[in-house]
């Protein structure tokens, strides 16, 4: 039976950069579709926020760019609460799937690890190939 299921993800980068902004959600977003199989036409929707050290670039436009033309997507600021985690952009993703809530692999990456230790044990990640990957499921302009 197919139901709607959130992935989470997150990550962090090192400066309020667009550049920075869209590689780092890229990469996001690349894990996340490639740990969990997901296909743009079953996202039902996905949310993005960012700490309010963050305003060069809606990290949304990353997805736009892999392809995720017709998918609603939401940007907006994470609550400030002393001593959180800055510099960061996390994801909602709401999938459509048959896979099962235990099923789900969340992606937390470059310092937001420490966000969800108990969800952060990813395979050692060669970014090479993931921006290979990544470059090859670029939209054209």
């Amino acid at each position: 039976m197919t139901v709607c299921r959130g992935v989470r993800g997150a990550t962090t980068v090192d400066a309020d950069d667009r550049d920075q902004i869209l590689q780092a959600t890229r990469q996001l977003l690349a894990l996340m579709i490639r740990r969990n199989g997901i296909e743009s036409a079953d996202v039902a929707s996905a949310l993005f926020t960012v700490t309010h050290d963050l305003a060069a670039e809606f990290p949304a436009l990353a997805a736009r760019q892999m392809g995720w033309l017709e998918v609603p997507l939401l940007c907006g600021y994470e609550v400030s609460v002393a001593g959180s985690l800055p510099m960061c952009i996390r994801v909602l993703v709401h999938w459509n799937t048959n896979k099962t809530q235990s099923q789900i692999h969340h992606v937390y990456l470059h310092g937001a690890e420490k966000l969800r230790p108990d969800l952060s044990s990813l395979p050692p990640v060669d970014f090479v190939e993931l921006e290979q990957w990544i470059n090859a499921h670029l939209c054209e302009d």
